[in-house]
């Protein structure tokens, strides 16, 4: 269990990072090359920086939306690969969470602008329900 939530966190934090935590070294140089690559063609952290000074309408129109409609679904693939990888056996039912997540993202790119603080309430909202997911496949494991 510690296991699948230190490779959750890491990859939330940037993904591909879980995947090196999982010794899984080809696999984490690609995931971080294609993050980097779509995070820098979307202008997603210029939106970011532009969102959190309280400035969410040109966050909105800064963002390059031909890629950052990739984004979300990229980026929980990614931190799943991570969490189902960290150890042998896992709960298939987490899945569900971290589709959810990943729509809950897309819809917030679709639908910023009509949310409070879009980039904040989004982002936090598909953190939770990924982490409910590794909860949910670390669930069943005894605990040594």
């Amino acid at each position: 269990m510690k296991n699948r939530f230190c490779a959750a966190i890491l990859s939330i934090l940037m993904p591909g990072l879980g995947q090196l935590f999982n010794k899984q070294f080809i696999k984490a140089i690609v995931l971080l090359f294609i993050e980097h690559t779509i995070n820098r063609l979307s202008h997603l952290n210029t939106g970011l920086m532009l969102s959190f000074n309280g400035n969410h309408q040109e966050a909105l129109q800064i963002l390059n939306y031909e890629y950052v409609l990739f984004y979300p679904g990229l980026y929980v693939f990614f931190i799943y690969d991570s969490v189902i990888n960290a150890e042998a056996k896992y709960n298939k039912n987490s899945a569900f969470y971290f589709c959810l997540s990943g729509l809950v993202g897309t819809f917030g790119v679709l639908y910023g602008r009509y949310i409070p603080m879009p980039m904040i309430t989004v982002g936090i909202l598909m953190i939770l329900l990924m982490l409910i997911g590794t909860y949910v496949s670390s669930k069943d494991e005894k605990v040594h």
